[in-house]
């Protein structure tokens, strides 16, 4: 004879404490990760800032005989290669950053689940952590499918 299961009890269980444990540190490697996100994107937004200041002082070093010529050339290639850098980095940190995010979040949407599945609760509870869980999946599946798409707060 078989029996009727619901989706709710197929999900693979863990107790309270471990599944708050998972959304805690799932939300602070969120964080951290989404903090990196924040520096690397201001140091790639301020290169600009950051190349004009230093263009200016090689300029001012070479007028005021600090160096010669040459050294002035090879200053300013050099202060355009890092300003590359800065403003080519952004693509790195951004992508490593993202793939963090999400797999935190998804740590913290087995949290929510376990805790959505638990048997000691309540409906409303119930939903309540189900929905959770759902709306973190659902903003994971379009900063994964769909890259352009960006939260700012102004």
């Amino acid at each position: 004879m078989s029996e009727k299961r619901s989706l709710a009890d197929s999900i693979p269980l863990l107790d309270k404490r471990k599944a708050i444990k998972f959304i805690i540190y799932g939300l602070l490697v969120a964080i951290l990760f989404g903090l990196m996100m924040m520096i690397s994107r201001s140091i790639a937004q301020n290169a600009s800032q950051w190349l004009n200041l230093a263009n200016y002082e090689n300029d001012m070093n070479y007028s005021n005989g600090v160096y010669g010529y040459a050294e002035y050339i090879q200053r300013g290639q050099q202060i355009l290669q890092v300003y590359y850098w800065m403003t080519f980095q952004d693509a790195i940190f951004m992508n490593i950053a993202r793939v963090g995010v999400n797999i935190a979040l998804v740590f913290v949407v087995i949290g929510f689940l376990s805790l959505g599945v638990a048997e000691n609760i309540d409906e409303r509870t119930r939903r309540i952590y189900l929905i959770i869980a759902g709306l973190i999946l659902f903003v994971i599946m379009f900063t994964t499918f769909f890259a352009s798409i960006s939260i700012s707060v102004s």
